[in-house]
This record gives structure tokens, C-alpha cells and sequence, in this order.
């Protein structure tokens, strides 16, 4: 009889499939997010260096590059915490905790709004690519609040 409710806990606590497969895609994607957020870091001056070499080109700077050249490395930095963040909420997600959800939106859109607050206004092509970029971790935020009926 005992060894039945062991068994039945254990069962409804199971992750279903598609939350599982969310969390490995995050998984997945954090970890790109971190390397490649360290790699920025790492080649920062080499990026400055080439902008200023396309600024030459059009004989101005403009306020983003500069933006950039002051804010940069902090942008990045907050972009490695904020996918440690997300790592911390889809880690509690995985064990089926709906804290998890809240602490992983916080980390998704926490660097679309430093980025924005940090380096201005991007212009009409700034501001697509930041709402393309914006897609994926809007998706899976949906994508997770549809799965959190199955967290406590």
C-alpha cells in the first residue's frame, strides 16, 4: 500500500513533455546567451574599433555609437546576469515551481529594457531588430504561462 502512494506522488509530480522540452531549449539558449555575452565582452574593442572605422565612412559618430562606446560592456554584462536570472527561474520551473515563471520573465525582459534605457533611442532599424529579437523570449514567456497550471 505504501509503496503505491510513493509511487502516485511520484507520478503527479512527473514534468510534462512539453515543459520539458521548453526547458532544454532554454537551457540550450542561456548557455549560447552567457558564451556569446562573454564573447562580446571579450572582442568589445574590436566592435568599437570597426564601428568607428564605418563611422569614418559617413565623417560622424552619431549618438548610438556613442551610446555604445560608453554603455556597452554594462549592456553586456547585464545580458550574462539576466540569462543567470533566467537559468534560476527554468531551474524551478523543472521542478514544477511557478516562482520559476516570474523569476524567468524578469530575466527575458530585463536586458530589452537596460539595452533601451542604456543606449537610447536605435532608430527605426535599431528599434526592428530589438522587436525581433524580442521574439523568441516573448514566445516562450507565453509558451511557460500555458504550462503554469502544471507548477505549484
Amino acid at each position: 500500500m505504501e509503496q503505491q502512494n510513493i509511487n502516485a506522488t511520484a507520478e503527479a509530480k512527473k514534468i510534462p513533455g512539453f515543459l520539458k522540452v521548453l526547458c532544454i531549449l532554454s537551457f540550450v539558449g542561456i548557455g549560447f546567451s552567457v558564451i556569446f555575452g562573454i564573447w562580446d565582452i571579450i572582442s568589445f574593442q574590436a566592435q568599437i574599433d570597426s564601428l568607428k572605422m564605418l563611422a569614418g565612412f559617413t565623417g560622424e559618430l552619431g549618438s548610438s555609437i556613442d551610446s555604445l562606446i560608453k554603455w556597452g560592456i554594462v549592456d553586456y554584462i547585464i545580458t550574462i546576469v539576466s540569462a543567470l536570472v533566467c537559468l534560476a527561474g527554468v531551474l524551478m520551473m523543472w521542478k514544477l515551481k511557478k516562482t520559476g515563471f516570474y523569476i524567468y520573465l524578469v530575466g527575458e525582459i530585463a536586458p530589452a529594457i537596460a539595452s533601451f534605457a542604456l543606449l537610447g533611442g536605435f532608430g527605426a532599424l535599431g528599434t526592428f531588430a530589438m522587436i525581433i529579437g524580442l521574439i523568441f523570449p516573448i514566445a516562450f514567456i507565453i509558451m511557460y504561462a500555458l504550462n503554469l497550471k502544471h507548477m505549484s
